[in-house]
């Protein structure tokens, strides 16, 4: 028989497993959604609120009585605030009650229990990304209680480095500009760069398809051959299917990697079409809040590569089961990541652990809740991350920066 040493103190807290090992009972005795507010520092100000560019963010920092505690990130980037304190509510009022006093390394138990249990606030949206915030915080709890980064609790880790791609926004008023700003991360042996959405808002790609062509073509004559260019189309337009498939066979030989979001995100009939009628791989995936809207996307062929978020999707441990999901049906996955170091550190975990994780996106364009929030910076050489060998998410929450970023309304 193998005992761990437990204090006498605490001995009433512990059982015996079949292995004749104590366990120690740990509890959540703490939950707390903090609104932060950072703005991208690129940002044309005047437009803020136009583009969600203000950067309201929901993290969740869960506590337990055995000193163990673990961040979340909620993604809540509406212009005004009003979708972090919707999420900031839900969890105060309708999951604290539920799940304070459980030991948060029965982390998929209480995924089921919230996904039941919350059926009336609705299964999309708002409750996802309140889960998302809660699940990722109890698995980087579990994690650390075992001394474990989350990659190895998830099933072990395949790799310890990942490729990046540059994730940046286009500036249709500086052509070259934008071209030479993904140039940089080719030239520092990024896998690729995204280019997605516009600067400025009124100013979308998109809007103007020679223009759009024009950008295209200088981002590939920039990078040369071999550089990979990702097109993300974003939200800023609203093409249709049929003006999607001309743009993409216009697009196509310039070599593009992806084409994402061409098209609205309800509409998969449209996607359906578009996936069946190019030869550039499409991708979305980042408006998608359930394993069940993944598994529709996959079954209708709607999509060649999927996005998943951890701060919407339902945490990392529901994230888990979506690319499990891809895995089984071979269809490609990237995690979209483009809000705070919390994700980054949830999305490294995850690809670190998939057998067929390849590939990561690393947002660039300058923001405090990225490059500040953790104490230990993001380790990236030759264009790939080095995943550290650290328990839990492998970042640790610099309070100071929360403290000074955190939004009252």
């Amino acid at each position: 028989m193998i005992l761990f040493a437990v204090e006498s103190s605490r001995l009433h807290d512990c059982s015996l497993n079949n292995s004749g090992v104590a366990v120690i009972f740990v509890k959540i005795k703490k939950i707390d959604p903090i609104i932060l507010h950072a703005q991208d520092t690129g940002s044309h100000e005047s437009e803020l609120n136009v583009g969600g560019y203000a950067g309201f963010q929901v993290v969740v920092h869960v506590e337990t009585d055995e000193g163990f505690d673990g961040w979340g990130e909620c993604c809540t980037g509406g212009e005004y605030g009003e979708s972090a304190l919707a999420v900031k509510t839900l969890i105060e009022r309708g999951f604290v009650p539920r799940i304070k006093d459980e030991d948060p390394r029965d982390y998929r138990k209480i995924w089921e229990k919230l996904y039941t249990d919350t059926s009336w606030f609705g299964r999309r949206g708002l409750t996802t990304f309140a889960q998302s915030g809660i699940d990722t915080a109890l698995v980087d709890i579990a994690a650390k209680s075992y001394g474990v980064p989350a990659s190895r609790l998830l099933g072990g880790r395949y790799r310890s480095e990942i490729p990046l791609y540059a994730s940046l926004l286009f500036d249709m008023d500086d052509v070259w500009g934008t071209a030479e700003k993904g140039a940089r991360y080719i030239r520092e042996d990024y896998f690729g760069a995204k280019f997605g959405w516009g600067m400025i808002p009124s100013k979308p790609f998109g809007a103007n398809p020679e223009a759009d062509e024009k950008m295209i073509a200088a981002i590939r004559e920039t990078f040369g051959p071999q550089g990979n260019i990702m097109v993300d189309v974003g939200r800023y337009v609203n093409w249709s299917s049929d003006h999607a498939i001309r743009m993409a066979k216009r697009f196509e030989k310039y070599g593009i990697f992806w084409l994402e979001e061409a098209l609205p995100q309800d509409d998969l009939r449209g996607y359906e079409r578009l996936t069946n009628s190019t030869d550039v791989t499409i991708a979305f995936g980042e408006g998608l809040y359930t394993i069940y809207d993944f598994a529709e996307v996959i079954t209708r062929h709607a999509a060649d590569l999927l996005q998943p978020d951890a701060s919407k999707v339902g945490g990392i441990s529901e994230m888990k089961r979506v690319i499990e999901l891809a895995r089984i049906n071979n269809v490609r996955w990237v995690p979209h990541n483009w809000s705070t170091a919390i994700n980054s550190a949830a999305s490294m975990q995850l690809v670190a652990s998939a057998p067929d994780g390849f590939l990561m996106e690393f947002k660039q364009e300058s923001n405090p809740l990225v490059s500040e929030l953790s104490k230990e910076k993001f380790r990236i050489e030759k264009g790939k991350l080095i995943v550290p060998d650290l328990p839990g998410l492998g970042i640790e929450i610099d309070q100071n920066v929360v403290d000074k970023y955190r939004w009252q309304p």
